[in-house]
């Protein structure tokens, strides 16, 4: 019997997708927009404490990876987690990481 082999151009754009969330900033920045919404990029730099030219060059990598949308409100960029599945991503990401800490002994 055959197995069923990822296609190599899927399981490429795979691991570029991963690559780009394997950063702690951008995946700071995407696991904030997934719990609490929407954010400008000054809300961002904020809540992170990232200087702004730093935040701006992680989000042109999670633009350019589809991670995260920014729409234009007025003078301000607002980003957003790309589509549902990024946030299935995150949540499995960060619920793996939790259960696979070390448990403190009491």
């Amino acid at each position: 019997m055959k197995t069923m082999l990822p296609d190599p151009v899927a399981l490429e754009r795979a691991v570029d997708l991963l690559s780009c969330m394997a950063h702690p900033v951008r995946l700071a920045v995407l696991v904030r927009l997934l719990r609490a919404g929407p954010a400008n990029v000054s809300t961002l730099c904020h809540e992170l404490d990232v200087e702004q030219s730093a935040l701006s060059h992680h989000l042109r990598h999670l633009r350019n990876a589809r991670l995260v949308v920014g729409e234009r409100v007025g003078k301000n960029v607002v980003y957003r987690l790309h589509d549902a599945h990024i946030g299935c991503i995150l949540e499995d990401t960060m619920d793996h990481a939790d259960e696979s800490a070390p448990k403190e002994r009491s």
